[in-house]
Formats: structure tokens, C-alpha cells, sequence
């Protein structure tokens, strides 16, 4: 297990589904080492009306984790990758080398807490395709978790967030025809100027035409979601990836 974990929202089977998941080890997958994968789902007692956990069960879930966890890493030498919370349910997923003595460790861990329900579970995974098809980000999720990152760096900077301040966007393409097809499309929308068109010269480099682009609004979660998910699409559309955003603190 690292210290990079990143958390993300998603859907799985068209239900709301936040995930959390190690992204510290994913130059290190698959481990030969660690070919089973087990799982833990436990029933959540009061739920919110999105299948989250509630302000009043976080507290004895985060206990309750913390217990098993920490059993399940000790007596299988397990590494915990990810969780999925849905539908009601936190599912916990691990790699191990064997599953055995795994759901003992859990039920026995499990019996301070009698009052939830759950299951496991253990299956063949040598290519850890649960985490890398299930748990890993993909390009959106990566820039959904992109922008808390940023946002978080401005709030601890002080940033009045809904103040509206020019904001750069980058995109980069594999043409310069792709390019100009992008940038066509995001001038017609009216929102956006265009202050730079690059080229990096670097032979290895699939997409080396890049276009900045700067538009004028606050850089709170829901304006900057809405953003940048429009530039995500239009980038896609016309054959680019968007590369993300930055601003200045403004702090009145």
C-alpha cells in the first residue's frame, strides 16, 4: 500500500459510486506475488439517499475499517487497493498471495460489530484486472480528481473560489488541422480566447500541437466541473487530449 490514494466519482450500473483507490502502486502491477484478489462488501445501516454513507454512520464505519484493515494485513499479508462505496454498500478489495485464513480474519474482526451484515468473496486475479478495469481512473475521473487538486491548492492559498478571474485551459492535438477544428469549436461557443498555439518538436511526442485557451469565471467544484468536461468532450471530438487548467490565487 502507498500514500498516494486519490478518490473519484463514478457510476456502476447507472448508480452513483465513489471510489477510492491506490494510485501509488499502479507501476507496480501486476505482482506475481499477490495473484488472488479478495473482497469485503459490508452493508451500509444508514445510507444517503445517493447509496453514500451518512454524517452520522462515517464515525463506526471508519472504525469498523480501521478494525478489519488492519487484521487483514496482518495475518495475510494483503495489500488493500481500492474501495467502492454504492448502492448502500463500502466494498474493500484486496491482492494477496493466497485467500486463506481471510474470511475467518474478517468475521472474527467483524463480531465487535454484529449489528452489520456482510460478505466475502476471493477469485483468481493474476492480470489484477479489478484494479485496473474497475478501480483505476480513466481520463475523465483522472481529470475529475485533477481538479480538487487544484481547487484544494487555491482554498489553502486562500482563494475566494466564486470570484470569477481569467482561467487558462491547455489542450493538444496530433494535427495542426485537429487543433484548428478544436479551437473553431470552442471560439463558437463564445466563452473561451485563444491566447497561444505551440508546437513541441520532441519526435516522441503524439500529440505536439497545443492550444491555451483563457476564459473569464469562478473556479468553484460545479463551475469548474461543468468546464471542463465541455474542453474534455470538444478535445475528444477532434481527435486531442484536454490537459487541464490553472489560475492565479485571488484572494478578494
Amino acid at each position: 500500500m502507498s500514500d498516494k490514494w486519490e478518490m473519484y466519482f463514478s457510476q456502476f450500473d447507472e448508480e452513483p459510486a465513489a471510489v477510492l483507490v491506490d494510485l501509488g502502486i499502479a507501476e507496480t502491477i501486476p505482482d506475481s506475488e499477490r495473484p488472488k484478489l479478495l473482497w469485503m462488501s459490508l452493508q451500509m445501516r444508514t445510507p444517503d439517499e445517493n447509496g453514500f454513507a451518512s454524517e452520522e454512520e462515517e464515525d463506526v464505519l471508519t472504525k469498523i475499517e480501521d478494525t478489519f484493515i488492519d487484521a487483514v494485513e496482518l495475518t495475510s499479508n494483503a495489500i488493500l487497493v481500492g474501495r467502492i462505496t454504492t448502492c448502500g454498500r463500502r466494498e474493500f478489495y484486496f491482492y494477496s498471495k493466497t485467500e486463506e485464513g481471510f474470511e475467518d480474519t474478517i468475521t472474527e474482526a467483524m463480531e465487535q460489530f454484529e449489528e452489520y451484515t456482510f460478505e466475502t468473496g476471493a477469485e483468481d486475479d493474476e492480470e489484477w484486472g479489478q484494479y485496473q478495469n474497475v478501480l483505476y481512473p480513466g481520463a475523465e475521473d483522472q481529470q475529475q480528481i485533477f481538479n480538487r487538486q487544484v481547487i484544494d491548492h487555491l482554498t489553502e492559498s486562500g482563494d475566494v473560489l466564486t470570484k470569477p478571474r481569467p482561467v487558462d485551459h491547455f489542450a493538444n492535438f496530433p494535427t495542426p488541422a485537429n487543433r484548428s477544428e478544436f479551437v473553431a469549436a470552442v471560439s463558437a461557443t463564445g466563452n473561451y480566447i485563444v491566447i497561444d498555439e505551440d508546437f513541441d518538436d520532441d519526435p516522441e511526442c503524439e500529440m505536439p500541437y497545443g492550444a491555451s485557451l483563457q476564459r473569464v469565471s469562478p473556479v468553484d467544484w460545479d463551475t469548474i466541473e461543468d468546464i471542463t468536461i465541455e474542453l474534455f468532450d470538444l478535445a475528444q471530438e477532434h481527435g486531442g487530449e484536454y490537459e487541464g487548467w490553472g489560475s492565479q490565487v485571488v484572494t478578494e
